[in-house]
Formats: C-alpha cells, sequence, structure tokens
C-alpha cells in the first residue's frame, strides 16, 4: 500500500510540474504574442486559466500528502497531536471532500459540455478539477481514517 501511494504521489508530482511548465510556458506565448501584436495565440490566455486550476488542484492533493496544506490550528495533521486529534482532521477533510464531490457532480450535470469561450473546448476540462480534488482528498482521508482506527485498537 505505501508503495502504491509513493507511486501515485510521484505520478502527480510529475503531473503538477508538467501542468506548471506549460502554464508558463502559455504565458510567456501569450505575452510575446501580445507584445507583437500576433493575433493567433489569443488561445493561450484561456490555456493559462485551465492549467492554473488543474497546479492549484494538484497541489492542493499533494501539499494535503505531505502535511503541509494550510489549516486552521485545531484541525492541523501532525504526528506528534494525540489520535483523537488526527482522527477529527480526517473525519473533516472527509467532510470537505464531500462537499468537493457533490459540488462537483452538481457542477458538471450542468455545464460539463459547455464549450469554452476561444478554443470551444468543453468545460469539464476545468471542473472536472473539484470532482478531482474531492476524490483525491477523499482517499486520503479514508487512508488515515482505516490506519488511526488500526492504531486505536492496539
Amino acid at each position: 500500500m505505501t508503495r502504491l501511494g509513493q507511486g501515485l504521489t510521484a505520478a502527480l508530482t510529475i503531473l503538477g510540474v508538467a501542468a506548471c511548465v506549460a502554464l508558463i510556458g502559455a504565458t510567456g506565448l501569450g505575452a510575446v504574442g501580445r507584445y507583437l501584436r500576433l493575433t493567433g495565440v489569443t488561445w493561450s490566455f484561456e490555456v493559462v486559466g485551465i492549467l492554473f486550476v488543474w497546479v492549484i488542484a494538484i497541489g492542493t492533493v499533494l501539499s494535503e500528502i505531505a502535511g503541509e496544506n494550510v489549516s486552521i490550528d485545531g484541525n492541523t495533521h501532525e504526528s506528534g497531536r494525540g489520535p483523537w486529534m488526527r482522527l477529527y482532521h480526517a473525519a473533516v477533510l472527509l467532510t470537505v471532500s464531500g462537499a468537493l464531490l457533490w459540488s462537483g457532480r452538481a457542477l458538471l450535470a450542468r455545464t460539463a459540455f459547455n464549450p469554452t469561450p476561444v478554443l470551444r473546448a468543453p468545460t469539464w476540462i476545468v471542473h472536472s478539477t473539484t470532482v478531482f480534488m474531492g476524490a483525491a482528498l477523499a482517499v486520503i482521508a479514508l487512508v488515515r481514517i482505516l490506519r488511526l482506527v488500526g492504531e486505536l485498537r492496539r
């Protein structure tokens, strides 16, 4: 299980880095295109918006895996705290991920195939980030809960 988690984390890290590099490239292309008054690169700004949302989604999941996500002091996942506090944190994370999944599903049901303004790509490309974050954070929370239940049984 640990190797699977490490492999998924590495794959997610590679995807995040690739999205960030593409974001920087698209931003640069758009800036150069605007400076040189090139009309064919207006799509790059839409790509920047899409990639920005995905970089945030992937970064949120990776920072939660690393235990470095922004959180309220009473709701942090630190190994130095007792198991009940960590269980509380995992339950809150599971609740938030459930809200993200519910909201993302509703969003996709209404707008999934509406086209984006410039590229005319389906908006699920952007809106699926909500479902991705909800699902990924739910898996993290469930793994933490299962580990803590096993720890509390000992």
